[in-house]
């Protein structure tokens, strides 16, 4: 038995026939349950995932909802069965998101992150400036950093 669905309009379908016209057909189709931006610092995004995330352990879980906070990935997630479900899932997610403890969270991430790299940037900086040479995994690090830290969109 089959653990992909398909949408017929907001209902789940298990498949029956092919799989790899299943998949076709899951190329093409509209997934998204709901897009929300929170205070310009969060996106919630809520998606039918198409296979059943459950693997056979209880109810079918086939929608998702996540939060990207900027500058990071995914950070919270949880899934669900139904797109009533996931539409309930994805207002309580940005009503989460929007509380002042997760806002303070993130900021105190966002903080921490950039803490962690002015402290290892120091660290490398003085060790240059007393003629100390950075070992090769020592510098492959910091470009490292460096590259994680330059890419980030603040």
């Amino acid at each position: 038995m089959s653990d992909w669905y398909e949408l017929i309009g907001q209902t789940p379908v298990r498949i029956q026939g092919d799989i790899l016209e299943a998949a076709m057909k899951f190329e093409t189709m509209d997934r998204r349950v709901a897009e929300t931006a929170v205070l310009g610092m969060c996106n919630v995004s809520t998606i039918f995932l198409g296979l059943d995330h459950a693997f056979g352990g209880g109810p079918p879980l086939l929608f998702e909802s996540m939060t990207f906070w900027h500058g990071e990935g995914g950070y919270e997630q949880e899934r669900c069965s139904t797109w009533l479900q996931a539409q309930t899932q994805h207002a309580r997610m940005c009503a989460e998101v929007a509380r002042p403890a997760a806002v303070l969270a993130y900021i105190g991430r966002c903080f921490s992150d950039t803490w962690d790299h002015a402290k290892s940037d120091l660290r490398d900086r003085w060790r240059e400036l007393r003629g100390i040479e950075l070992t090769g995994i020592e510098k492959t690090m910091h470009d490292l950093q460096n590259r994680i830290y330059d890419r980030e969109d603040w």
